[in-house]
């Protein structure tokens, strides 16, 4: 039974070196395909951070134009914001003027806007009341109407059937654009 039991020895020193054998090349081929992996991975590294920093590089470059131009439409924006608040404060003060020179306006605006004929100004009851004695004096071809117009200040000019509304309001808003300029070259030059 010696010989058996040789035989079986030898088979399994020859089944051992051949395990050997094949996990030396397994561990060959695992450190070739290990290798290869980390250089695709070291290249596909390279080019994704290279994709980034190409991205990162536009993304700035398109960053000070968009800066730009978002300060550009802040200021704008805060421009027309004071222009505003001037308006609307020159007009508060226009219609907060103590009555001489309220009416005295009146009487300045009356003269500018006259046409040729016989006019009424309509004024609000609150200027009917307060009407200065001698104003219609100052009016020429211009009649005060005793009944008031729905209006807070200025007047209505009426000649016939054309009327024209002289209310402080009504003249900002008619030459809106022509007082914006003005005072945006006045104010920020």
């Amino acid at each position: 039974m010696a010989g058996i039991d040789n035989i079986i020895v030898k088979i399994a020193q020859d089944n051992a070196a051949k395990c050997a054998e094949i996990l030396d090349s397994a561990k060959e081929q695992a450190g070739a395909i290990l290798a290869e992996a980390m250089a695709r991975a070291a290249q596909e590294s390279e080019a994704a951070i290279a994709q980034a920093r190409k991205k990162a590089d536009f993304d700035i470059a398109a960053a000070g134009p968009r800066a730009a131009q978002n300060e550009k439409r802040v200021l704008l924006q805060m421009k027309n914001e004071m222009i505003q608040q001037v308006i609307a404060s020159s007009l508060a003060k226009l219609k907060a003027l103590p009555e001489a020179e309220y009416f005295g306006v009146l009487a300045r605006l009356a003269s500018v806007c006259t046409q040729d004929g016989l006019g009424e100004m309509r004024l609000s009851q609150k200027d009917l009341d307060r009407l200065p004695p001698d104003f219609a004096g100052k009016l020429g071809n211009i009649t005060i109407a005793p009944q008031p117009a729905s209006i807070s200040d200025g007047f209505i000019l009426v000649y016939g059937d054309v009327e024209q509304n002289c209310t402080f309001d009504a003249l900002v808003s008619a030459r809106l654009d022509d007082i914006k300029d003005a005072l945006n070259a006045y104010i920020f030059g």
